[in-house]
């Protein structure tokens, strides 16, 4: 049996509907459990509409185990456990803060279907499955409630080992999904999972952006590519920096910021996100600043921008490295607000998802 306890948020009616179960998290280093915290995508992207005051609306699954309390309550499935991921990290590993990490599903909820999305419009979407909830026929139905919809490819092609819940990959033509990318506004991958589709392919059906750490991310559409510059922080823990950069990209975008401008707001939760453990948490402060900085240059591509320029991702738009330095100012301020972290490993951009 489901119990459906969503309840409204206060700025309803919502702009934004976020499909993904929450998760438990728990993070493992050298045989030690560091943390365990609420995990998920949707917690992740959850927290950035929260701190740039995104009105959204959350469809999610858990068990009865369910051990946190969110902003929106989720749908409790009867005799089932909440999804829960074990990631585990060896510090004895050097490299690029990537191939260190195993991360393994220990325990899954039900899938989303259609018919637990509710039955009124959003201007966009967010297919943020982790765990395998999000089936190819709940994407359809987001895509015709939804003006937009932005997918992570990891609700598309991940699998999980039958014996200990390793998570894998299948190639994107063989998940099921291929079909709907021509109808989605974005495609989000990390850089070990583009392999797993061919981006020359995709990119003729759908923008794509690919985050790849200290490198920044790559825009990609049909016949154009932008890299994008990363912010530099210590990371202390990967889980959900992708998820939150995904988060802060459909934020700006929607928001009316060009593409690439959106795509730097992505980078800056990234950044934000790897420097904490477990779910961020952002100052009020910092995030009055990001708000303030992003109507601006909001209201400053309305008067540089030509129309229809903040929808195209083939060039930079006027101002962009301003907007990158003015971000960079409030992300040095906040890293001086935070903790020193004895487990900081290296200096990244957000890359990883949960």
């Amino acid at each position: 049996m489901v119990s459906d306890s969503k309840d409204l948020p206060p700025n309803f009616p919502p702009r934004a509907l976020i499909v993904g179960n929450f998760c438990h998290d728990f993070l493992i280093r050298d045989a030690h459990v560091v943390t365990e915290s609420l995990g998920g995508a949707a917690s992740f992207i959850s927290t950035v509409f929260d701190g740039l005051s995104v009105p959204y609306l959350t469809v999610s699954k858990v068990g009865e185990d369910f051990a946190y309390s969110t902003n929106q309550s989720p749908i409790v499935v009867s005799n089932s456990k909440t999804t829960a991921f074990r990631a585990f990290f060896d510090s004895s590993i050097s490299g690029d803060g990537r191939r260190d990490r195993i991360l393994k599903r220990v325990a899954a909820c039900s899938p989303i279907l259609p018919s637990d999305l509710p039955d009124f419009r959003f201007d966009f979407g967010m297919a943020v499955g982790v765990g395998g909830e999000v089936v190819p026929e709940t994407l359809e139905r987001m895509i015709e409630i939804c003006d937009a919809v932005f997918v992570d490819v990891q609700s598309l092609i991940r699998v999980f080992d039958e014996i200990d819940g390793t998570v894998e990959h299948v190639n994107l033509k063989e998940s099921g999904f291929f079909h709907l990318l021509s109808r989605i506004g974005f495609l989000k991958a990390s850089a070990e999972e583009a392999p797993f589709m061919d981006v020359e392919e995709v990119r003729k059906l759908c923008p794509v952006v690919v985050t790849n750490g200290k490198e920044g991310c790559t825009l990609y559409s049909n016949g154009s590519q932008l890299q994008i510059a990363p912010f530099t922080a210590n990371q202390v823990d990967p889980t959900g920096a992708g998820d939150s950069f995904l988060g802060g990209f459909a934020a700006g975008f929607t928001a009316g910021l060009a593409v690439p401008d959106a795509a730097l707001l992505g980078n800056l939760f990234g950044s934000l996100t790897v420097s904490q453990v477990g779910l961020p948490h952002f100052e009020s402060r910092i995030l009055q600043r990001i708000k303030d900085e992003v109507e601006r240059r909001k209201v400053q591509c309305m008067d540089l921008c030509d129309p229809g320029e903040s929808k195209s991702i083939h060039r930079m738009p006027e101002g962009h490295e301003q907007f990158q330095k003015l971000l960079g100012t409030v992300r040095s301020e906040c890293q001086l607000s935070l903790p020193a972290s004895p487990i900081a490993v290296e200096q990244v951009n957000g890359h990883y998802n949960s």
